[in-house]
């Protein structure tokens, strides 16, 4: 028994994060369903915002995929309007994506879902909890970042 008085898998913390990231992950991931976008197409929106010109290969390391899955997303969500290439698309050359018009409102729609799942009342969180939790799951990404490539 833990100082806690957890025991067996709830003494693990990696297992409760899991456990956690699919009961929230699939609250976020239903309302952005419910606007026709992906979790990474939310994601690389954000990281677009503010007028931001990324490559793939940044948006990639910033959402958590693998390079080679980003060229396919950002093909998708040029398709849809949200994103624009800034450069011409040669093999080997920079590429970077921006945001449009279109996308920056899909974000902003998206914005109002996601945050929503801040709420955590239903689980047992009032709102300062809630947001403690926040801010101890945003130390550890700054920490894992900082560390450099997670595979």
């Amino acid at each position: 028994m833990d100082d806690d008085g957890t025991t067996g898998l709830d003494s693990v913390l990696g297992w409760n994060a899991v456990k956690v990231a699919r009961i929230i992950g699939s609250q976020i991931t239903a309302g952005m369903a419910e606007l026709d976008m992906s979790l990474v197409q939310f994601g690389v929106l954000s990281c677009l915002a503010d007028g931001a010109h990324l490559t793939s290969a940044e948006i990639a390391r910033a959402v958590f995929v693998r390079p080679q899955t980003m060229s396919d997303v950002l093909d998708g969500m040029e398709r849809r309007g949200l994103i624009q290439r800034v450069g011409v698309r040669v093999r080997g050359r920079k590429n970077p994506a921006a945001i449009t018009p279109a996308g920056q409102a899909a974000l902003d729609t998206a914005q109002a879902v996601a945050l929503a799942t801040n709420d955590l009342s239903a689980l047992g969180l009032d709102a300062s909890q809630s947001a403690q939790l926040n801010a101890l799951l945003v130390t550890v990404i700054r920490g894992a970042e900082a560390a450099g490539p997670i595979d």
